[in-house]
């Protein structure tokens, strides 16, 4: 791909861009007619999410906390 293309393309995803979507409506760069096409075009991706943190066995922050506060009121 050039390098125009690839400008080209990134204008592009940017113009799509769902945190701007409405000041770009209003400022009549595309309709919203041509973000719904566009939204029917996507590839559902909501399998391929990995949801949750690292998978950590050993204890957690609360854990720590907890086991400070037992020593502190056994003295």
């Amino acid at each position: 791909m050039t390098r125009e293309a690839e400008a080209k393309e990134a204008k592009s995803d940017r113009l799509y861009d769902k945190r701007t979507i409405d000041r770009t409506i209003k400022k009549g760069l595309i309709t919203r007619k041509d973000y719904d096409k566009h939204l029917k075009t996507l590839e559902d991706v909501a399998g391929k999410g990995v949801f949750g943190g690292p998978q950590d066995d050993d204890l957690d922050d609360d854990d720590e906390l907890d086991d400070a506060d037992e020593t502190d009121t056994a003295k």
